[in-house]
C-alpha cells in the first residue's frame, strides 16, 4: 500500500514512519516493512490513532513487545502500532475496605500494556509480592502476556489478571472488564476486536526475600534451559494434550539442531526456532514445517502453532 503525502499528514502529529523495516520490533529480528509504523506514548494518542485510521478505512495491526510473533517478509499493509511505549509506572494499591472478602495481604498492580512484563516481575519481587514470579524472564510486554495468556511453571496470566481495560474497536469506546468476564484458555484470551490499553493484576503481600529467591530460582531455569540470549519468538508450538511436551515430540523426532538457511531448531530446547543473524520469516516457516511434518509422521500428533505469524 502506497501512503500517500495526505494519509501522512493526517497522522503527522505521532510522528509516523511510513516503509519501515519491522525487524528491530520482534524478538525474531525479521520482519517486511509496515506501510506506517507509530509507537503512541499514552492512551489518547491509541485512541486517535485507531479513530484516523477507521476514518479513512486504513488497516490496523497492534504490536506489543513482538517476542511472540512471527511477521512475514512482506511486511504489514497499513498502520501498525507499536505500542513498547505505551506506559507510566506501576501503581501498587490495596483492597478497599468491605469489598467481600477481598484478604488484607491482596495487593493490586496496575500498568499500561506498554509495560514490561520484566519490569512489573522485578518490582513484584522486590516488593515482596507473590503470584508473578513463575514469569522470570518471559520477555514482551504486560499486554502481550494478557493476549497470549503466558505461562510457565505451571501458572499464567489467567491466575492474576482481575480486570482489563480494552478499546472496543467497533465502538471506539473504552471499556473496562472484570476478571469473571475474560474467556482464557491455554495461551489465549478470547478477545476480538479490541485493543488492550491496561491490566491490573491480583498478588499476595509475602516474605520479601522468599519471593526473590523464588524469582531467580526461575530466571536461572529459564537461562539454563532455553536459549535466552538468542533471536527467536519463545515456544513456537503449543504443548499438545497429554504427557508429552512439544520440545520432548520435536527431539524424538530427530529434528533438534535441524536448520534451513539462517533458522535452527535450538540445541538447546526442540520448542525454540533461533534466528542465527541471517534467517527470513519464509526460512522460519519452513523450517516450522518440517518440523510439523516429522512430528506427525512419527507421533501422527499435529503440532498447532503458539507464535502468531503476521502480513502478507
Amino acid at each position: 500500500m502506497v501512503i500517500g503525502d495526505d494519509i501522512k499528514k493526517m497522522f503527522a502529529s505521532f510522528a509516523p514512519e511510513t516503509h519501515k523495516a519491522m525487524d528491530r520490533y520482534t524478538s525474531f529480528r525479521v520482519g517486511g516493512p509496515a506501510d506506517l509504523l507509530v509507537l503512541p506514548q499514552n492512551i489518547e494518542q491509541v485512541i486517535c490513532l485507531v479513530k484516523t485510521a477507521k476514518k479513512i478505512e486504513l488497516p490496523i495491526t497492534i504490536i506489543g513487545g513482538g517476542t511472540n510473533v512471527l511477521i512475514s517478509d512482506k511486511g504489514i499493509r497499513g498502520l501498525v502500532m507499536v505500542l513498547t511505549r505505551l506506559k507510566q509506572g506501576i501503581e501498587q494499591t490495596t483492597p478497599l475496605i468491605n469489598t467481600g472478602g477481598d484478604s488484607p495481604d491482596r495487593i493490586y498492580l496496575t500498568a499500561l500494556a506498554g509495560e514490561s512484563l520484566g519490569h512489573i516481575c522485578r518490582f513484584a519481587a522486590d516488593s515482596g509480592l507473590a503470584g508473578l514470579a513463575w514469569a522470570a524472564g518471559i520477555p514482551g510486554t504486560i499486554g502481550g502476556a494478557v493476549m497470549m495468556n503466558a505461562g510457565a511453571f505451571g501458572s499464567d496470566m489467567s491466575q492474576i489478571v482481575t480486570q482489563i481495560e480494552v478499546l472496543d474497536l467497533t465502538t471506539l469506546e473504552t471499556v473496562v472488564l472484570p476478571r469473571n468476564s475474560l474467556h482464557f484458555s491455554y495461551r489465549k484470551l478470547a478477545l476480538e476486536n479490541s485493543i488492550v490499553l491496561k491490566v491490573k493484576l491480583g498478588l499476595t503481600r509475602a516474605d520479601a526475600e522468599t519471593v526473590k529467591d523464588e524469582f531467580y530460582r526461575n530466571l536461572k531455569t529459564k537461562q539454563s534451559t532455553q536459549p535466552v540470549s538468542q533471536a527467536s519468538a519463545g515456544c513456537f508450538f503449543k504443548n499438545p494434550p497429554g504427557s508429552k511436551s512439544a520440545g520432548f515430540l520435536i527431539e524424538q523426532a530427530g529434528m533438534k539442531k535441524a536448520r534451513c538457511n539462517g533458522a535452527m531448531v535450538s540445541d538447546l530446547h526442540a520448542n525454540f526456532i533461533v534466528n542465527h543473524g541471517n534467517a527470513c520469516a519464509k526460512d522460519i516457516l519452513d523450517l516450522a514445517g518440517q518440523v510439523k511434518k516429522s512430528v506427525y509422521e512419527k507421533f501422527g500428533i499435529n503440532l498447532k502453532e503458539e507464535v502468531k505469524t503476521i502480513g502478507n
